[in-house]
Formats: C-alpha cells, structure tokens, sequence
C-alpha cells in the first residue's frame, strides 16, 4: 500500500452505522403467548427459558450495518442464578415470619450481595451478546459496583435527595465505562452540571403535575360537589375523583419516561467505543413518553394481549434513533476486535456468571 493510500485511509470520513429493528408485533406474539402458557404450566420454571427465546428474538432483530446481535446465553444458567436469588428471598420471608427483627441481619447480607448480583447479571448478559462473532463483555468489580448501588444511593437519599444526580451520574458511567466489545471499552464523559439540569428539570415537570391534580381537584370541588361528602372529604369512587386521579397518573407516565429519556440520551450521546467510534441517540423524550403512556392505555384495556405490539412499538423507536459513528471501516473494525477477545472468550463459561434478572 503506498503512502497516499495509507493517508486518504487515515484521513477517511467517519461512517455512520443507522441500528434497526425488524422485529414484528405479529411474530413476537406467537413467542410471547407460547412463553406465557408454558410458564404458567411449570409454575415459572420456563420463565429461563422464555427469557432466552425473547432475547434472541430482539437481538437476532436488531441489525447494524446489515448484521444481527446474537444472544448465547444457556437457559439452565438462568434458572439457577433465578434459583440463587429466590432462595435468598425465601430465606428473608422466613426469618421475618419467625421474628420480624431478624429482617436487619438479612438486609445487611443482601445489602452486600446486591453489588455480587448486579455484576454477575451485566457480566452474563454482556458476555452472552455478540456482534459478528465478536463478544462484549462486562469488567466491574464489587466495590465499584457497591459504591455505584450501594453507597452512592445512599448518599443521594442521605442528602435529602441533593446527590440523587450524582448518584445516577456514578451508576451510569459504571455501567457504560466498564462494558467492553472484543476487548475494546466502552467510555462515557458528561459533567455533573448537565445531570443536575435535567433533574431540576424533572422537579419543575413534578410541581407542574402536582399544581395539575391540585387544579382539576378544585375544579371538580366547584363543579361536581357530589363527589364530596361535606365539601371536604373526598369520595374515591366518584367520576370526578377517578377523573383527578386519571389525569394525575397520566401526567406522571409522561414526566418520568420522558426525564429517563433525557438521561440516556445524555449517557449515549457522550458515549465511545475504543476512544474512537461515537454512539449517537437521538430519541425524542415527548414521543417516548407518548409511546410509553399509549401502550400502557392499550396494554390495559386489552387484559395484556397488546402487549407484544407494545413492546416491539417501543424498542422499534428507540432502536431507529440509535446509531454508530466508526472513524474507519466497520468490517476492518470487528475483524480487528475479533483478534482480541480471545481471553473473553476463555471467560464466558465463568461459575460466577449467572442472570439474576436484574
């Protein structure tokens, strides 16, 4: 290869890979009513196996540059990682059944399991997804992960909510800043001045909700007296009752996906892989929200039947405004990362690896 060739291929323009989603409410259905009946008739033994079916379904669906996701991941290690966790569970139950003080010594064990189990279920999910043959892979130890579950939480709520950002802002990055793609990491980079303003947002979006319910309350006061008994103590079962807290639940399913979209936008948008190709999100929070608020209306009103439609709704939307800036050639990329994810792979059958569900 001569110099100019080597120059114009250093110099080329960065590639940007649109992700899609070909996925079907139609062909989800038939997967989801079979994983539901079979699930019910073990007594959720088949729940593992569902979880494999569904996430194969979604990540063989999803495409990149015109190739699949790819999802390995063994049934049987689900169920006993669901086995591990429920025993834990029942554990806990028990103890409290027989004296409820013995509920603090068990708070405090699974206080320092949650780190345990938050990293062996991203550890299992990463490593059991793959991308042109190429594996991902999850690095966090526990103490990172108990500072970012466990302590930063605490300290948001211990601050009477006032590190709640920052907290987020920690989980994030840990969860970003230490996946990896054939060996190559993940790195995310967003300022705390930036979490912070979507949160003020959110507190605005929560007061205005609030003055909203607070509004229709009056109104319903004034022009539907008879949902009140004595002017003052509300009747619950009234039209104009179940009206208010209609238009307030509704109201409250518009702010908090639209804020959590704001979010990953944020953590997306800040986002490289290998220090070199961005990840790019552009999904709108209004039509999010929109979305999400719809499909849970739709979802009830038909007893559970829309519900595949409704996620497929979803993941096709936020998969469309998801793409990938590769400052170079895509296939000359994943060949490369192929080389290095040897010792991943040596790795993938791991006994800590387990899915907790979580």
């Amino acid at each position: 290869m001569s110099q100019t060739d080597t120059t114009a291929e250093k110099t080329a323009a960065p590639t940007l890979y649109a992700f899609e989603f070909r996925g079907s409410g139609k062909e989800y259905f038939r997967i989801w009513i079979v994983n539901l009946a079979l699930t019910i008739l073990t007594l959720g033994i088949f729940s593992a196996w569902a979880k494999v079916r569904t996430r194969r379904y979604f990540n063989g669906n999803t495409f990149v540059g015109g190739y699949a996701f790819e999802y390995h991941a063994s049934a049987w290690r689900i169920l006993i990682g669901r086995i591990i966790a429920a025993s834990l569970l029942i554990g806990y139950e028990l103890s409290v059944l027989v004296n409820p003080i013995y509920a603090l010594p068990w708070i405090v064990i699974l206080g320092f399991a949650f780190p345990w189990l938050v990293n062996a279920s991203l550890r299992f999910n990463a490593r059991n997804t793959s991308y042109r043959n190429v594996r991902f892979n999850f690095t966090g130890t526990y103490f990172e992960a108990l500072i970012a579950y466990v302590i930063w939480p605490l300290a948001g709520f211990g601050s009477l909510f006032l590190l709640l950002p920052a907290a987020r802002r920690a989980r994030d990055y840990y969860w970003v800043n230490h996946h990896t793609f054939g060996g190559r990491p993940f790195r995310t980079d967003f300022s705390y001045m930036r979490i912070y303003a979507i949160h003020v947002l959110a507190i605005l979006l929560f007061v205005g909700t609030i003055g909203l319910a607070a509004g229709t309350m009056v109104m319903a006061m004034k022009y539907w007296p008879h949902s009140f008994e004595g002017g003052t103590k509300a009747n619950p079962f009234a039209p104009a009752m179940i009206a208010t807290w209609a238009v307030t639940y509704i109201a409250f399913l518009f702010v908090i996906p639209a804020i959590e979209t704001m979010i990953v936008n944020l953590t997306l948008r800040n986002a490289k892989l290998d220090e070199r190709h961005k990840v790019k999100s552009r999904m709108n929070p209004v039509i999010v929200a929109w979305i999400t608020v719809t499909n849970a209306i739709l979802t009830l009103l038909t007893i559970g039947i829309y519900y595949p439609w409704a996620r497929v709704r979803l993941t096709r939307y936020e998969t469309r405004k998801l793409s990938l800036l590769v400052d170079g050639d895509l296939d000359a990329y994943t060949t490369e990362a192929f080389g290095t994810q040897s010792a991943v792979g040596e790795e993938i059958g791991s006994v800590f690896a387990f899915d907790f569900g979580l």
